[in-house]
Parts: C-alpha cells; structure tokens; sequence
C-alpha cells in the first residue's frame, strides 16, 4: 500500500542551521523539500569533489589488480586520500594523452605506409644542392615518360608511389604526393614508444586498484557532504531564522515531534494540499514486495494519490512469466541460476530481486509441467505424460485461455475503480466497462476461435454501454469532459485491442517451444555416432536453448511487463506518476518501516 503522508514545515536559528540538519539526518524520515534552488561556493567545491572521487573510482573498477596486491581497507593502510585521487587521475591523463597520441601516429603511419621508409630529410638535401625530388603516385603505370636523366625509383613493392629525381623540375601528368615531414621509421619508432607509455599508465593505474575499497567509502562520505551542502543551501532563510520543508510517513510525526522538542524548532505538521509534489512510499508484506524490484528496474511508481496496484501486478506478472517462458526446463535452469547468484551475493546485494525470480520460476516449471513441455521436448516418458493437462497441449484452447485472461484482467481494474468510486455514480460506468470488456472477449472469442456468441450478448452489450456514456462523466465535470464521449468509439476499438494483444502471450510461448525444437532436431540430425559429432550437437543444443533463455526473458520484460504497466494501468487509470521517497538520511540511518 501507498503510506500517507505528512507535511512538515520546521523553523530554526539560522546560526543552528547545521546541527539542526545532522538532527534529521540522524532520524532519516525527512524527504526535504527545497524552499530555493540549491546553490552556493561551498555546494560548487562539494560537487567538484564528489565528481572527481568518482571518476577516480569508476577507473580504479575497471582495472584488477596486481597479483599479490593485498586490498587496503583502512586509512593506516593507505595514503592520503587527496594525493591518491591526484595520482590515479594523473595517470589517468597519462594514459589518454598516451592513447590520443597512438592514434594520431597510427593515422600518420597510415599515410606514410606506401612511401616505404622514404627519407624526406635526404630528399630536402638533395633539392638545396639543385637535385629536384618529388613524388608522383602511379599505380604501376608503364607508359609514363619521364625527363631524361631522371631517376626513378619505386617506394614501395606494388609501385603505387614512385620517386624522381632529376636535375630539371620533372612536370609530369601524373596526381604528386605531398613530401611527408618525416621516415616510417621514425613514426613507428614512436608508437612503439606510446604503446609502452600506454602499458605503463595501466600497470600504474592497477597498482592503484588495491585502494578501491577505501575510495569507495570515501565516494560515499563525499555524496553525504554533498547531500548535506544541498540541503543546507535549499533552506530557507529569513533574518535570523531558517525555515524548510518536506515530507514523512504518518507514523514517522512523534519522531520529528520529539526532535523538534529536544532541538527547540518550531514545528508544522500538516496534511499535504492538493497541489503538493508528494512522494510515494510503498509498504507491502514481504510476499508482495519483491514486485518493487520490476518497479525500480523500469522506473515506474504509481502517484502518491493514485492506488497501489503492487499485488495485481506481481500475480499476473508471475502468470505472463510462466506462460511466455512456457517451458519446465528452462523454469528449472532458471530456478537453478537464481538460487546459484543469491547464494554469491548473499550479503552484498537485496534479497527481493532473487525471491521474485524464484516465484517466476516456479511458476513457469508448474506452467511447463501442466503443458508438458521440456526443453522443446516433444515426446515425453509416460510418467511426465501423467502430469500433462490434454486441454493446454491444443493451441485454440490456449488462445481461448488468453483472451480469458485479458478478460479477467481487465476486469479486475474496472472493478478495482468500482469499488473505489462506489460513493460515486461513476461506479455504475465502471461495471459498465467490466459489462462491455467482457463482450468484447465474447466477440473476439467469436471470431478467432469460432465459438457461439452467448443469448445475454446484445443484452450485456447495451447494458454496458448506456451505463458508461450516462455515468462515465460526472455532470459538474461534463463542460470539461465532454470530449470523452465524442472519443468513446474510438476508445471501444482501443479496448478491442487490448483484449487482443493478450494473445501475445499464446504466440511468445509457441514461438520459444517451435525454436527450442528446431535446435533439438538439428542436434539430433548431427547424431552422437562420434565423439566429434557429439561435441557438436551438444554445442547446438547449448548455444540453441541459451538463445532461447534469453529471447523468453526479453519477452517477459517487453511482453509481460507491458500487459501490466499499459493495458491494465490504462483501464484502471493509473498514469505511474509518482517519484520515490527518499528521505534526508546518512548511510547508516534507518529508514522507517
């Protein structure tokens, strides 16, 4: 659920303005609101530095360390931290002049390559003593006519550029090349050269990569002061007193009530006004909070006034997941591979995103048995036969079950809203839209699938209809929306569409079973009669169904994903406005629960 919220307005001491921040960052349960725009010297120079620490440490991750490097964690262990970032962004420099230079040289080297080791500083002797030298390039043409005396000398083993010398101006018709400035060797010479600076700035940078973790803590200790300097500079001020404002979960009030007491700041707790930017704060039992995970992933979070759909969204999610997966094996591997990373990142990563992909796997593996697919595996021993259910293995009655689903789906937000507006006439519009969803899946069952439409049809579908245009608008709002109703045939064939596009996930997960089975065959036709055919029909299979994980997954996050956060939050109005909750809090601040 979406926790509520209150408005808090805090008056200090402009003298006491620090020690009044460090108070809230210490309770963690302000998500501040800026009076004015962050500015200022000291905000400038904690930007500067925070910037620079972390370029340094985004280089200091890409490079490993020496072997036999033990990490140092500690300052006693280190060297100042300040002459360190001066070191490994110096080197840093050193490494990109280095680089800049090779490429530079390499574009020379280009150039140079068909004059062959051409000397220019010779050819420039020989023209202050009267000998002329000049290049012509001639793609080793034999009808030119050269001056007479003239000496010509090919530069390069194809005769693309030729040298001729003579004591007369040679002003032959071919295209010249201009005299370089210097010899190939010279420019080789000097890559070689770069090329060693290059491997010396690495190998510098990487005796630096043992540091990594104390700079990381200092990256983070940096992005604390900053957050510090920006809040303090987005206060308000006026004389001698300083003023801000934010936001803290209702059950967070006592806290900042006692600080304030203990602090002497003068307090204003109040419920949020209509036009208030408010973040959202989801609370939810641990069962349902894994599906936070998708929503920080995609970056969508429902408005702090719109409602929270996080179970909806995680149970049909867990249902879209199985049946585009579709396949018990792969929910297995899946399974298998979630298990694997969370015990590795036991400690160093959230748990949730390891319970959701668990659910998703278990799902699919159930999905996978009931339809008795594994692996693309067509014929199945009789005890997985057993599991099997006849009814899902025939593709029309799949697609039946999907236009089903959509049907429910959609149901489920018009209901949603009905029992949210059910003070409201606009209710009587919203069983209208589940009367009218519903018909609409008896018509599209008609016509892909060929069934009868129901008796109760025309009925339900013009019930459904004058519910909606008589209570889809309340009559004070009916100047402002009367669009609406000029745009409902329209919005029916969006519907229409909607119920549809549901059918995706029948077509995704036949898709994944017809790839899967053609890998098996074209392993199966390379037979396992030799130990080199073997190796490559294993290599098919492996590198055939990897393929297919990875198509299925991607599906789940366009595919499934989408049937939730579109055609569902469509029909339920839910537009994902909100931003998160994120209070004023230091690293080791707890933020309430």
């Amino acid at each position: 659920m979406i926790v509520r919220m209150k408005k808090v307005s805090a008056v200090c001491l402009a003298s006491e303005t620090e020690s009044a921040l460090r108070a809230l960052r210490e309770l963690g349960a302000l998500h501040l609101v800026h009076v004015r725009e962050p500015a200022g010297d000291r905000l400038d120079e904690r930007r500067r530095q925070a910037s620079r620490a972390a370029l340094a440490l985004r280089l200091l991750s890409r490079a490993a360390p020496l072997p036999g490097d033990a990490p140092q964690a500690t300052a006693q262990e280190s060297p100042p931290l300040e002459p360190l970032l001066d070191r490994i962004l110096a080197i840093e420099e050193a490494r990109r002049t280095a680089q800049d230079g090779l490429d530079a040289l390499r574009a020379e080297q280009r150039e140079l390559e068909p004059l062959g080791d051409f000397d220019p500083a010779l050819a420039r002797d020989l023209t202050a003593r009267g000998i002329h030298v000049r290049l012509y390039r001639t793609a080793g043409r034999r009808d030119v006519q050269y001056p007479a005396g003239a000496i010509v000398r090919p530069l390069d083993s194809h005769g693309n550029v030729t040298a001729v010398i003579s004591r007369d101006p040679a002003d032959l018709e071919l295209s010249e090349v201009l005299m370089p400035r210097r010899r190939l060797s010279q420019v080789t010479a000097e890559i070689a050269a770069g090329l060693a600076n290059a491997r010396q700035a690495e190998h510098d940078l990487r005796r630096q990569a043992k540091y990594i973790a104390l700079l990381r803590a200092h990256v983070d200790r940096l992005a604390e002061e900053q957050a510090f300097e920006t809040a303090r500079s987005g206060m308000g001020q006026d004389g001698s007193v300083a003023y801000l404002q934010g936001f803290c979960p209702a059950d967070a009030v006592d806290a900042i009530r006692q600080a304030a007491g203990r602090h002497g700041w003068a307090t204003l707790l109040q419920e949020p006004s209509a036009a208030d930017r408010i973040p959202t704060l989801l609370r939810n039992p641990a069962w349902v909070r894994p599906i936070e995970a998708v929503f920080s992933t995609i970056k969508i979070l429902p408005g702090y006034r719109e409602a929270d759909v996080s179970v909806a969204f995680l149970v049909f999610l867990s249902l879209f997941f199985a049946m585009i997966v579709g396949d018990a094996g792969y929910g297995l591997v899946f399974l298998l591979l979630t298990w694997f990373a969370g015990r590795r990142a036991k400690r160093s990563a959230p748990r949730e995103p390891f319970r959701l992909m668990t659910l998703f796997s278990v799902c699919t593996v159930a999905w996978g048995v009931l339809t008795g697919v594994y692996f693309g595996i067509a014929d199945l021993p009789a005890p997985l036969q057993a599991l099997r259910i006849d009814w899902l293995t025939d593709n029309l009655n799949i697609m039946h079950l999907c236009l089903l689903i959509s049907a429910v789906h959609l149901s489920v937000a018009h209901l949603w809203n009905l029992v949210r507006f059910v003070n409201s006439l606009r209710a009587v519009a919203q069983a209208g839209w589940i009367a009218v969803t519903w018909c609409i899946f008896f018509l599209a069952r008609r016509m892909i699938i060929g069934l009868p439409l129901p008796s109760c049809f025309g009925l339900l579908l013009g019930g459904g209809l004058l519910a909606v245009v008589l209570f889809m608008t309340p009559l004070n709002k009916l100047k402002e929306e009367w669009v609406n109703h000029l745009m409902l045939p329209l919005t029916l064939m969006s519907n229409f569409g909607d119920v549809l596009s549901y059918l995706r996930l029948f077509a995704l997960g036949i898709a994944g079973m017809k790839l899967a089975g053609a890998f098996n065959t074209m392993a199966l036709s390379m037979g396992f009669s030799s130990i080199l055919t073997g190796l490559i029909a294993a290599l098919i299979l492996f590198a055939g169904h990897s393929l297919n994980i990875m198509l299925s997954a991607i599906s789940v996050l366009v595919h499934g994903v989408r049937l939730n956060a579109l055609e569902f939050s469509m029909h339920f109005g839910l537009e994902w406005t909100g931003f998160p909750y994120d209070p004023f809090a230091g690293k080791a601040s707890i933020k309430p629960n």
